[in-house]
């Protein structure tokens, strides 16, 4: 395998992550109008994010299942060419029970992409997969990031959200389709490598240990904030703070840039300090701003508040993977799988129950949970002992 070659795949990799980001944060952005447009309660908007988490569980099993067993380098542009099929029937979704169905498919084909996107690029960089996977998820925040700004731009131009939807489905489709330059080629080549770990998995090992149900829960809570915001932060700033399309899409984007700036600074800091500490502390503050931020009812302090915990809390996901991946470096695809399942659980529940939330008292309330979740991560790593303070000095996932 040439070095161009390896290049020429894992720029191709990013650029498919940055897509993924972007397509995942840009909902935020569009809730008014999916309500507006279908005619339903905040709940079923919450309740979209769940039916994809679904998609995403059955494909986590799947997709682990056979990811040892497939040509990655041909699986991942056909995945993400469905995906990209998958938002285009999101953008011609006539009712909302299409839309439901869409929102599955790309759950689905989410997952599956993205499991073999990190199989991909951490073998082919095998002497450095940490380093690798840490800017492949870089990139998916980098997209996050943009997200808001691509969508709000077009809607600035007056474009439906159907049009949105159906833009980012038609690039998926292409990028797709360039991966018959970028990445297949490479199929023979790299299949020909094989995993330095295949170490018997034990199940019962993994779920004896008190310290991957830490994990796991800390998964539950913060992935529970991190997609609730994503999704209704927007609609807060607009309804209950009366800011302008504009500044909410900033304010999702900050929070975003703060989670970019989180991992890069705890990338470099967290090889001298505890982990466990560094987070819980990281999750605590952010707690506290958010209180003082969402009290102020003032739109540039709510906005200020979301970029700090954002930059707090950003590095939680990564560091805990990391942790895991240290504590059970012999069956890493295992116990990647299991704490999966909690983050997809978090990311299941959040938006829906927010949404509930606002229904039965209003957003103003509701928005709150984004803030006892972060406490819920500071107690829960509190529970950690013994502390694990020698870890990779690069996260390995997002």
């Amino acid at each position: 395998m040439t070095e161009d070659a390896k290049n020429k795949a894992t720029i191709y990799c990013y650029w498919l992550m940055s897509l993924y980001g972007v397509s995942i944060v840009m909902i935020g952005t569009l809730v008014p109008e999916l309500l507006q447009y279908f005619e339903v309660s905040l709940s079923d908007i919450g309740f979209l994010m769940t039916i994809q988490c679904f998609g995403g569980i059955l494909a986590l099993f799947l997709g682990s299942r056979f990811a040892e067993k497939v040509k990655k380098s041909l699986i991942i542009p056909i995945a993400f060419g469905a995906l990209g099929l998958g938002l285009l029937v999101v953008g011609y979704s006539s009712s909302f029970l299409v839309l439901q169905t869409a929102f599955f498919l790309t759950g689905f084909f989410i997952r599956i992409t993205d499991i073999f996107l990190n199989s991909f690029v951490g073998q082919i960089h095998q002497e450095k997969s940490g380093i690798y996977l840490n800017r492949l998820h870089m990139f998916f925040s980098i997209g996050a990031f943009t997200g808001p700004f691509y969508s709000g731009m077009l809607m600035k131009l007056d474009f439906h959200w159907q049009q949105i939807y159906s833009i980012i489905g038609i690039l998926f489709v292409v990028s797709a389709l360039l991966g018959c330059w970028f990445i297949l080629p490479m199929g023979k080549m790299h299949q020909t490598q094989t995993p330095k770990n295949r170490a018997p998995l034990n199940f019962l090992e993994i779920i004896q240990d008190p310290k991957i149900w830490i994990l796991g829960a800390t998964l539950l809570f913060y992935s529970f904030h991190q997609l609730s915001v994503t999704v209704w932060l927007p609609y807060y700033m607009e309804n209950s703070l009366g800011s302008s399309k504009e500044m909410a899409n900033l304010a999702i984007s900050l929070f975003w840039f703060g989670i970019i700036l989180g991992r890069f600074f705890v990338s470099i800091i967290v090889k001298n300090q505890d982990p466990a500490r560094l987070l819980s502390l990281g999750a605590f503050v952010g707690a506290v701003l958010l209180v003082v931020g969402i009290y102020s009812r003032d739109m540039s302090l709510t906005t200020s508040a979301y970029f700090l915990v954002g930059l707090l809390t950003g590095a939680v996901i990564p560091l805990a993977f990391t942790i895991c991946y240290k504590i059970f470096p012999e069956v890493i695809a295992l116990a990647t799988t299991f704490l999966s399942i909690f983050l997809l659980s978090g990311q299941m529940v959040g938006p829906w129950l927010l949404g509930v939330s606002a229904e039965m008292f209003s957003i103003n309330h509701a928005i709150f949970l984004t803030v006892i979740t972060l406490f819920g991560c500071t107690v829960v790593w509190k529970l950690v002992s013994p502390p694990i303070a020698s870890i990779p000095t690069k996260p390995a996932l997002r």
